[in-house]
C-alpha cells in the first residue's frame, strides 16, 4: 500500500497524466476505502473471515496487476480503486482471522506484532520501488512483486485450517469445576 502512497502520482505523470489530476486519481481510494470496508466488513459477518480477507488480497494484486497493465491515467485510476478498496478492510479482517487461529488470549500479542512489524515493511517497499525505478526507469517490477505477493497472501489465508495454531487454554477454575 506504500506504493500508491508514495509512488502513484509519479507514476501516473509518467502515463501522461497532470499532477493534479493524478492526485485527484489517487483521493479515489479514500472513497472506494470507505466502501471496500463497509462491504468486506458486512460480508465478514456473514461468512468466514478467512476466505473474505482472501478476496481483500486478491483485490490488491488484481489492482496492481491492472496498475501494471494501465496505459493511461484512467485505467491506473480504476487499479488504484480496487486496491483502496482492499486499504481498510484488511485491518479488522485480519484481527478476526488472528483471533480464530490464535485464540482471544493470545490476540494482542499476535495483532499488534502484525501492525507493529507492517509499517517497517511498507516503508521498505517504498523504497525498494523507488530504487527499482531509478535503476530500471520504470515502477514494473515494483507493480509485478506487489501483484504477487497480494495474491500469493490471499492463496496463503485462503488455505483451509482444520484447527486453531493456538486453542484456548481453560481457566483452571473452569477445569476444576468440569472434574467434580
Amino acid at each position: 500500500m506504500g506504493f500508491v502512497n508514495a509512488h502513484f502520482v509519479a507514476y501516473t505523470e509518467g502515463l501522461g497524466a497532470g499532477t493534479v489530476l493524478a492526485a485527484g486519481a489517487l483521493a479515489t481510494v479514500g472513497v472506494t476505502g470507505v466502501i471496500g470496508a463497509l462491504t468486506f466488513g458486512n460480508l465478514g459477518d456473514r461468512y468466514n473471515t478467512r476466505y473474505v480477507l482472501a478476496v481483500a488480497y486478491s483485490f490488491r494484486g488484481i489492482g496492481y496487476g491492472i496498475l501494471l497493465l494501465a496505459g493511461s491515467l484512467w485505467g491506473a485510476t480504476i487499479g488504484v480503486m480496487i486496491i483502496g478498496a482492499s486499504w481498510t478492510t484488511v485491518i479488522s479482517l485480519t484481527g478476526s482471522v488472528s483471533a480464530d487461529q490464535f485464540g482471544l488470549k493470545r490476540l494482542g500479542t499476535v495483532y499488534g506484532s502484525i501492525f507493529g512489524v507492517m509499517p517497517l515493511g511498507a516503508a521498505t517497499s517504498v523504497w525498494v520501488a523507488g530504487k527499482i525505478y531509478d535503476s530500471q526507469g520504470s515502477y514494473d517490477i515494483a507493480l509485478w512483486v506487489a501483484m504477487a505477493v497480494g495474491l500469493t497472501s490471499a492463496v496463503l489465508i485462503g488455505i483451509p485450517r482444520y484447527r486453531q495454531l493456538a486453542p484456548e487454554i481453560q481457566p483452571t477454575s473452569a477445569v476444576m469445576a468440569t472434574a467434580d
